[in-house]
């Protein structure tokens, strides 16, 4: 009986450790995340500066969805980079995020102006000497579009994110879902999978 019976357990603690592999590969740390959902009691409104996360600088951007010019509706609220002022606010994280040596990812989600056909054009920064800078652009009718990038930081340090649209005609491209998270260490899951090897070892020579 305990021969079967430890092989039982043998399987049972390999798949265990399969499971905890997968489960540190997959879960990142996240540092930093927004959906604006909780922006305004969930209210959309027009020229909004009252973020809990960022600052509106030189401009306007608008809270919308939710009902309210839901250009995308299912999508709760989101934000139209090119406020209702004819001049496009730049949305910078309000405050510092402050992130160590490691490896980071930062994903947002993009979507068409749904208005009118004019080309727009989304800047997106990690502020920090030159971290990231990038542009992106997509048609009218372009739905919701994860993007994102991983960079690397040698030393703690304090960075932003920085978004702005580049048109300046009331319309502008959509925002939503913001995440900085901070990626597993590759001798992190090096380790579990040799732990994971090791075990597999054990168990066929005490078979």
């Amino acid at each position: 009986m305990n021969g079967p019976t430890n092989k039982f357990f043998g399987v049972k603690a390999i798949s265990a450790a399969i499971l905890l592999l997968f489960a540190t590969a997959s879960n990142a740390t996240v540092i930093f995340s927004d959906n604006f959902d909780d922006e305004n009691g969930g209210v959309g409104v027009l020229n909004y500066f009252d973020f809990d996360n960022w600052n509106v600088e030189n401009g306007t951007v608008d809270l919308i969805g939710n009902g309210y010019f839901d250009f995308l509706p299912g999508n709760g609220l989101y934000v139209d980079l090119d406020g209702s002022t004819g001049n496009a606010g730049e949305m910078v994280s309000s405050t510092p995020i402050t992130i160590g040596p490691g490896t980071y990812h930062l994903s947002f989600d993009l979507a068409g102006n749904h208005r009118n056909n004019s080309s727009e054009t989304v800047t997106v920064q990690v502020n920090l000497g030159s971290i990231f800078n990038n542009t992106y652009s997509l048609g009218r009718y372009d739905p919701f579009t994860t993007f994102g990038t991983t960079f690397s930081i040698l030393s703690e340090t304090s960075v932003s994110l920085f978004f702005a649209n580049a048109g300046g005609d009331n319309i502008g491209m959509l925002l939503d879902n913001v995440s900085l998270t901070r990626v597993p260490e590759p001798g992190t899951l090096a380790l579990l999978g040799l732990g994971l090897v090791g075990m597999g070892v054990a168990r066929r020579r005490k078979a």
